[in-house]
Protein backbone atom coordinates (compact mmCIF):
# COMPACT_ATOMS: atom_id res chain seq x y z
CA UNK A 1 0.00 0.00 0.00
CA UNK A 2 1.24 3.51 -0.97
CA UNK A 3 0.69 6.56 1.37
CA UNK A 4 -1.53 8.62 -0.65
CA UNK A 5 -1.55 11.87 0.45
CA UNK A 6 -3.97 14.15 -1.56
CA UNK A 7 -6.41 11.01 -0.27
CA UNK A 8 -6.14 11.84 3.33
CA UNK A 9 -5.85 15.39 2.96
CA UNK A 10 -9.23 15.21 1.31
CA UNK A 11 -10.37 13.55 4.12
CA UNK A 12 -9.23 15.66 6.81
CA UNK A 13 -11.03 18.92 4.51
CA UNK A 14 -14.28 16.18 4.69
CA UNK A 15 -14.15 15.23 8.76
CA UNK A 16 -16.46 18.48 9.82
CA UNK A 17 -19.15 17.42 7.19
CA UNK A 18 -19.13 13.97 8.63
CA UNK A 19 -19.10 15.70 12.47
CA UNK A 20 -22.06 17.89 11.21
CA UNK A 21 -24.49 14.39 10.42
CA UNK A 22 -26.74 12.84 12.64
CA UNK A 23 -23.35 10.95 14.47
CA UNK A 24 -22.21 13.57 16.00
CA UNK A 25 -21.06 11.07 18.61
CA UNK A 26 -18.98 9.80 16.42
CA UNK A 27 -15.23 10.47 17.06
CA UNK A 28 -12.86 9.71 13.84
CA UNK A 29 -9.77 8.02 15.11
CA UNK A 30 -6.45 9.94 14.65
CA UNK A 31 -4.81 7.68 12.14
CA UNK A 32 -7.42 9.44 10.40
CA UNK A 33 -7.30 12.40 11.27
CA UNK A 34 -4.29 13.53 11.42
CA UNK A 35 -3.70 11.93 7.88
CA UNK A 36 -1.26 9.20 8.87
CA UNK A 37 -3.06 6.55 7.44
CA UNK A 38 -1.66 3.94 4.45
CA UNK A 39 -4.56 3.69 1.34
CA UNK A 40 -4.73 1.60 -2.11
CA UNK A 41 -5.10 3.21 -5.31
CA UNK A 42 -7.74 5.64 -6.02
CA UNK A 43 -10.54 3.80 -7.96
CA UNK A 44 -13.29 5.06 -10.06
CA UNK A 45 -16.75 2.86 -9.64
CA UNK A 46 -19.43 3.02 -11.65
CA UNK A 47 -22.78 2.16 -10.35
CA UNK A 48 -26.10 2.65 -11.73
CA UNK A 49 -25.39 5.39 -14.26
CA UNK A 50 -23.23 7.31 -11.64
CA UNK A 51 -19.54 7.47 -11.26
CA UNK A 52 -17.81 7.54 -7.98
CA UNK A 53 -14.04 7.88 -6.68
CA UNK A 54 -13.32 5.21 -4.07
CA UNK A 55 -10.19 4.94 -1.67
CA UNK A 56 -9.37 2.66 0.84
CA UNK A 57 -7.50 3.72 3.53
CA UNK A 58 -6.26 1.68 6.94
CA UNK A 59 -4.10 2.72 10.14
CA UNK A 60 -1.06 1.64 9.23
CA UNK A 61 0.50 -1.43 11.08
CA UNK A 62 -2.88 -2.89 11.87
CA UNK A 63 -4.83 -2.37 8.50
CA UNK A 64 -6.88 -6.09 9.08
CA UNK A 65 -8.53 -4.43 11.71
CA UNK A 66 -8.62 -0.48 11.36
CA UNK A 67 -9.85 0.85 7.75
CA UNK A 68 -11.96 3.47 6.39
CA UNK A 69 -13.63 3.82 3.01
CA UNK A 70 -14.37 6.72 1.35
CA UNK A 71 -16.58 7.76 -1.67
CA UNK A 72 -16.71 10.79 -3.56
CA UNK A 73 -19.75 12.00 -5.69
CA UNK A 74 -19.14 12.41 -9.55
CA UNK A 75 -18.91 16.31 -9.30
CA UNK A 76 -16.51 16.12 -6.09
CA UNK A 77 -19.67 18.02 -3.91
CA UNK A 78 -19.99 14.90 -1.60
CA UNK A 79 -18.34 12.65 0.27
CA UNK A 80 -19.64 9.43 2.48
CA UNK A 81 -17.11 7.07 4.54
CA UNK A 82 -17.36 3.82 6.12
CA UNK A 83 -15.10 3.19 9.23
CA UNK A 84 -14.44 -0.70 9.96
CA UNK A 85 -13.21 -2.04 13.08
CA UNK A 86 -12.95 -5.34 14.07
CA UNK A 87 -12.71 -6.44 17.74
CA UNK A 88 -11.89 -10.25 17.48
CA UNK A 89 -13.69 -11.77 15.14
CA UNK A 90 -16.79 -9.15 15.13
CA UNK A 91 -16.85 -6.37 12.60
CA UNK A 92 -18.35 -3.04 13.31
CA UNK A 93 -19.21 -0.83 10.39
CA UNK A 94 -20.29 3.03 11.06
CA UNK A 95 -21.76 4.71 7.85
CA UNK A 96 -20.62 8.51 7.64
CA UNK A 97 -21.88 11.38 5.86
CA UNK A 98 -25.15 9.68 5.94
CA UNK A 99 -25.26 7.86 2.58
CA UNK A 100 -27.92 6.42 0.83
CA UNK A 101 -28.63 2.90 0.02
CA UNK A 102 -26.81 2.83 -2.97
CA UNK A 103 -24.09 4.90 -1.45
CA UNK A 104 -23.61 2.51 1.10
CA UNK A 105 -23.63 -0.25 -1.23
CA UNK A 106 -20.47 1.57 -3.24
CA UNK A 107 -18.71 1.83 0.00
CA UNK A 108 -19.58 -1.88 1.13
CA UNK A 109 -18.10 -2.55 -2.23
CA UNK A 110 -14.91 -0.87 -2.03
CA UNK A 111 -14.29 -2.53 1.53
CA UNK A 112 -15.32 -5.95 0.10
CA UNK A 113 -12.77 -5.53 -2.73
CA UNK A 114 -9.85 -4.25 -0.37
CA UNK A 115 -10.66 -7.32 1.94
CA UNK A 116 -11.41 -10.35 -0.33
CA UNK A 117 -10.87 -13.31 2.29
CA UNK A 118 -13.12 -11.11 4.85
CA UNK A 119 -15.34 -13.66 6.73
CA UNK A 120 -18.01 -11.51 7.03
CA UNK A 121 -19.17 -11.01 3.02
Amino acid sequence: MKKLPFMALALCLATPAFAQSTQTMTELPDWVTKAAAVSAPAETLKQNGKTYLTGHLCKPHDCGDHQLDVVFSEDGKATWGLLSRRYGKTLYQLPLGEPNAETLAVLTASYHKNNPDDPAK
